[in-house]
């Protein structure tokens, strides 16, 4: 929420009804998981085996992020990407309701905003097998209370219970266990694992990370990390030569006037090689060198990295170019980069954001608003563009070939959905496809209105009779002529007759055209 100044602040009374606990600064509390986690920290890079002390495994993978740079910045990148996605928030007749809760989104992560919370959840749903984990602050204590504030939670401090009416147990920052309810807190997972609470991880749901994934190629580039770190961060002894013909003393004088003259220049990290001058002409001199620490033979440093960016990318499920600009050659063609991006766009991407929408639409906002991405693809609109396009150059080819009339295809438009029910309608035009209401997977469900009675699907009944003919009624016998009567009856039921074929056609082509619908869609009709 903003204060009287406009500047964003948090809300005391989200923050009251959360499981957050406010540590006062004034006496610092101990938190009883530092000496777990450093106790963690020792283990270096010996990992627990994926399935086992899920906690423990967590741990580790959260200390080895800021080990290795390349797979820290990629995590930046998705992140951050994530973030900034645009949304709305739809009201159906709501706009107050869709006002407030779109405040309540723009403030997440009790008030440090949207950005925040879905830059947490990113990091906690690549980095942790156990998932992220997002309260859902209500107003009180019943799962129909509305929602006033939702925040990541710490990963760390979150514990599963496998009891589906309180999942999650909190260990807030004094020490402090609370149990969590369904409706206070949701697990998100990236990639859930199929195996059942209790196969390998207790009474624990766990996933594949995006680190877990790409684990073994991030422990290899950070070791040769560490490796060029330690080989160029100290004037220690990286070789050992062997040398006839000059004794260890002329050495030692050498090697002791070359780190003087290191100290005298300010050198930390390089020291130039010692030189011996004075040795006797008459002495065979020879050397040989050992290497104490060298990378393997062969090792290029330029295809490691780039392997290791395809490992990221198909880890974190997107393509090369999200990290890095694509090599040249026959791999980065314009056309293969294009054909790239639009492969990504249905992968990682399409998943967080469909992920994201179920979760605000089923666990946050009431029924009558609607969470949306607003994130354009603009291939996809061209595509569908070209389709278009394609389908109104083959209705005017129709109708110029007397197949169809303009109406026709005006009717067909609607359908396929080149052109709006309001404009048709505008134009004068008349439906005459039933009604149909299509539901998609990012949009939110209908309440489902109670049934009457059995529901039975039945194909269209044939279409009526035309009607008999009037019988012939004798004419007045004041003033009239029996032979005029006779004669405009005759033609109204002429017309009549004509008027009832006609509707007839209309019908029976209605007819033919819903049994053609329901059978493609595979509804059998009786």
């Amino acid at each position: 929420m903003e204060n009287d100044n406009g500047e964003k602040s948090y809300d005391p009374k989200i923050i009251a009804k959360s499981v957050i606990d406010v540590v006062d600064t004034a006496t610092p509390a101990s938190i009883a998981a530092d000496g777990f986690v450093l106790w963690i920290a020792q283990a270096a890079d010996q990992f627990i085996p994926w399935g086992q002390q899920p906690k423990a495994r967590d741990a580790q993978l959260r200390q080895f992020v800021v080990k290795e740079n390349y797979f820290a910045s990629a995590l930046g990148i998705v992140a951050a990407r994530n973030a900034s996605f645009s949304w709305r928030v739809e009201g159906r007749d709501a706009p107050r309701t869709s006002q407030i809760m779109q405040d309540v989104l723009l403030n997440a992560q009790y008030g440090k905003g949207w950005e925040e919370f879905i830059i947490r959840l990113t990091i906690d749903m690549c980095t942790q097998d156990l998932g992220a984990y997002v309260e859902i602050v209500r107003e009180s204590d019943s799962d129909t209370a509305p929602v006033i504030g939702i925040g990541v939670l710490d990963a760390a401090r979150c514990w599963p219970t496998g009891n589906p009416e309180k999942p999650v147990i909190y260990n807030g920052t004094t020490g402090r266990w609370k149990e969590l309810k369904w409706y206070q807190v949701c697990q998100v997972m990236e990639m859930p694992s199929p195996l059942s609470a209790g196969s390998q991880s207790a009474t624990y749901s766990l996933q594949y990370c995006a680190l877990t994934r790409a684990l073994r190629a991030c422990q290899i580039l950070a070791n040769v990390a560490i490796y060029k770190d330690e080989k160029l961060g100290g004037r220690f002894q990286r070789q050992i030569h062997l040398v006839s013909g000059v004794n260890k003393d002329q050495l030692q004088q050498a090697i002791t006037e070359r780190r003087e003259l290191a100290d005298a220049e300010g050198l930390t990290r390089y020291m130039q090689p010692a030189i011996v001058t004075s040795v006797d002409p008459n002495a065979d001199v020879k050397l040989v060198t050992l290497e104490l620490a060298t990378l393997p033979q062969g090792f290029d440093e330029e295809i490691t990295v780039k392997n290791y960016i395809t490992v990221l990318a198909m880890a974190f499920l997107t393509d090369y170019q999200e990290f890095a600009p694509l090599p040249g050659g026959n791999l980065g063609t314009s056309m293969q980069s294009e054909i790239l991006h639009m492969k990504s766009r249905g992968k990682g991407p399409a998943l967080f954001m469909k992920k994201i929408a179920h979760l605000i639409n089923e666990e946050i906002l009431p029924k009558n608003v609607e969470f949306k991405f607003e994130e354009q693809d603009i291939e996809a609109t061209k595509t569908m563009a070209e389709l278009s396009k394609m389908r109104a150059e083959e209705r005017k080819a129709r109708i110029e070939s007397g197949e169809i009339t303009p109406e026709v295809a005006r009717q067909i438009a609607v359908d396929s959905g080149d052109l709006a029910q309001e404009v048709f309608e505008a134009m004068g035009g008349t439906d005459v496809t039933p009604p149909s209401r299509v539901t998609r997977d990012d949009e939110k469900p209908q309440p489902i209105q109670p049934a009457t009675g059995p529901v039975r699907l039945q194909a269209p009944t044939a279409p009526p009779a035309p009607p008999a003919p009037p019988a012939k009624v004798p004419p007045p016998v004041a003033g009239g002529k029996a032979d005029d009567f006779e004669q405009v009856t005759e033609e109204r039921v002429a017309l009549e007759e004509e008027t009832a074929v006609e509707i007839g056609t209309i019908l029976a082509r209605v007819k033919e055209k819903v049994a053609r619908r329901l059978a493609r869609e595979g509804i059998a009709t009786n």
